[in-house]
């Protein structure tokens, strides 16, 4: 059933301290999560209302509730790289469904 629902599937990345193999750290962009969901295209609207508030936006993930992504993790799908541009939004606050706004990384 959840497949019917959200059919992609999506990696969720946090930026990280991984060993430089020189005895030391640096940071880099590991996966998080990979987990079903649904990216959609905004409406021309959105897009707009959106750029308006300079905080343009590209698409939006769908993908059933959680707390543990955050807004300063970042989204793969199909080789696209999405930077989170807003808090995850409960639709109608029933604990079922999660909206996160994205913008595509340019060069991601």
């Amino acid at each position: 059933m959840l497949h019917d629902e959200f059919p992609h599937e999506v990696t969720i990345q946090e930026l990280a301290s991984v060993s430089d193999g020189g005895g030391g750290h640096k940071k880099a962009w590991t996966t998080f999560l990979t987990m079903e969901g649904f990216m959609d295209t905004p409406t021309s609207k959105e897009r707009y209302e959106a750029m308006q508030l300079n905080n343009p936006l590209d698409r939006y993930l769908y993908y059933p509730y959680r707390t543990d992504i955050k807004t300063d993790m970042r989204a793969v799908f199909e080789e696209e790289t999405y930077e989170i541009v807003g808090r995850p939004e409960d639709q109608g606050g029933q604990h079922e469904i999660i909206r996160l706004p994205l913008k595509l990384v340019q060069n991601g």
